[in-house]
Parts: structure tokens; sequence; C-alpha cells
């Protein structure tokens, strides 16, 4: 990996590096993609990068128009940089709905969701990166 020398430096901070991949056509998938990106953006544990070489976790984001126009239908799956093994782990998925009039509810809850996910991790990254560091 790349920036993996950068995210070193990085890794012991209070933020994790964090990339959202969203595919969303639908439109309230778009909106939902878009508050959950803002959410990480304002977040204290996470900050939003924009690809995956220069992130630790990744939340994937896949969202379907229920065809009414009321709600979508999204798939979340939570991952981690391996820099032992140079690829990604899956940590966890979730799988649920979200209408127009809840979309900035469930953009928190699946921020939560991602800090809880990421709790592992990142104590994993502390370790791991404080020993680098010290070779």
């Amino acid at each position: 990996m790349a920036a993996a020398t950068a995210l070193m430096c990085h890794a012991a901070q209070a933020q994790m590096h964090m990339v959202v991949e969203a595919t969303a056509k639908d439109v309230i998938g778009s909106r939902l993609a878009f508050a959950v990106k803002e959410r990480v953006r304002t977040s204290a544990g996470f900050k939003l990068v924009g690809t995956r070489e220069d992130a630790l976790f990744r939340m994937s984001l896949v969202t379907l128009d229920d065809k009414g126009g009321y709600f979508t239908v999204y798939s979340a799956v939570f991952s981690a940089w391996q820099p032992q093994t140079g690829t990604w782990t899956y940590l966890d998925n979730l799988v649920g709905t979200c209408g127009t009039s809840r979309i900035a509810e469930c953009a928190d809850s699946l921020v939560a969701s991602a800090d809880q996910v990421a709790e592992e991790p990142r104590a994993f990254y502390r370790a791991y990166f404080s020993k680098e560091g010290r070779r």
C-alpha cells in the first residue's frame, strides 16, 4: 500500500482514515450516501479520505430503489486494511431500508455502527504502528 507510511503517522491519532465507497443510483440512496459522508467528515472518530489507498477503514454502501420512490434498500459492508498482508479484511455488514424522511437518522445510525465496528481495528492499528515505528 503506497500510503502506508503516511498512515502510520495518523494511526495513533483519534481519527481513523475512512473511505466511503457508494454505489447509489437512486435519488434517496444518493442522498443517504451524501449524508453518511457528511457525518464522517464531522466525526471525531473518523477522517474522510477519497481513496482506498489513503484509508485504513472502508464502508462500501450499495443502495437500490424501491421502485415506488419512497425509500431505498441499502447494504453497508465494513472492512479494514491489513498491513501485514496488504489486503482488506471483512468485518461486518448491515442491510436496511431508509425513507425520505429518515435520511439523517439512517446516516447517523450507519456512522455509529461504523464506529462500533472500528473499535477493534483502531486498537490493532495503534499497537501495530507503534511497534513498526520502534523498528
